[in-house]
């Protein structure tokens, strides 16, 4: 996984170089191209696009949690008169809540973790002028540039509580709109 989010931030970059394939593209209709990745404006939006991009994976398993639903239970909306949007809200949404929790667990997670990105983009300098400087790139560069062993563990420490308890609150939120098959009563 840590191989293929390498390979694409490097690509990612080359896109998003002054030359890359993005300003070219605007070339055409003749818009001016601009060090997308270069100009401390535009760097952190890169970066949220790339990850944007790499959103596949949910969507993989969104479309399994939605193979799953019984065609039964649509069925039955049909039957009992409910139109398209209130089959969405009260059979689809409820029987893909479980998968909405997990790939929102997992994608807050991964959302915190986007150091390769910002290294790979930014040639492990968090710049320019600090612009991709993300705390798992700043947590890096304080323990294996400056050596700061003692103060990177800490900003470890502290990051893996803030996650745990993130992590922790979405699943007490959790118990107030995600809907098991039990719940369902099958």
């Amino acid at each position: 996984m840590r191989q293929q989010n390498v390979a694409i931030a490097v690509v990612w970059q080359a896109m998003f170089s002054g030359g890359g394939a993005v300003n070219q593209f605007l070339a055409l209709f003749g818009i001016e191209g601009r060090p997308w990745v270069n100009d401390p404006d535009t760097a952190l939006l890169t970066l949220i696009a790339l990850a944007v991009w790499q959103l596949g994976a949910p969507m993989v398993i969104f479309l399994a949690g939605l193979k799953q639903i019984p065609t039964d239970y649509f069925e039955a909306a049909a039957l009992d008169g409910a139109g398209r949007w209130r089959t969405f809200r009260n059979v689809t949404l409820p029987t893909l809540s479980p998968v909405i929790f997990f790939n929102l667990v997992l994608e807050t997670i991964a959302g915190f973790q986007g150091f390769t990105a910002a290294y790979i983009v930014s040639n492990g300098t968090g710049g320019p002028t600090d612009s991709t400087l993300v705390y798992t790139l700043y947590l890096y560069l304080k323990g294996f540039g400056d050596l700061e062993m003692g103060y990177a563990s800490a900003m470890a420490w502290a990051f893996l509580f803030a996650v745990g308890s993130l992590t922790a609150l979405l699943f007490v939120a959790g118990r107030f709109w995600v809907h098991y098959a039990d719940d369902w009563g099958l």
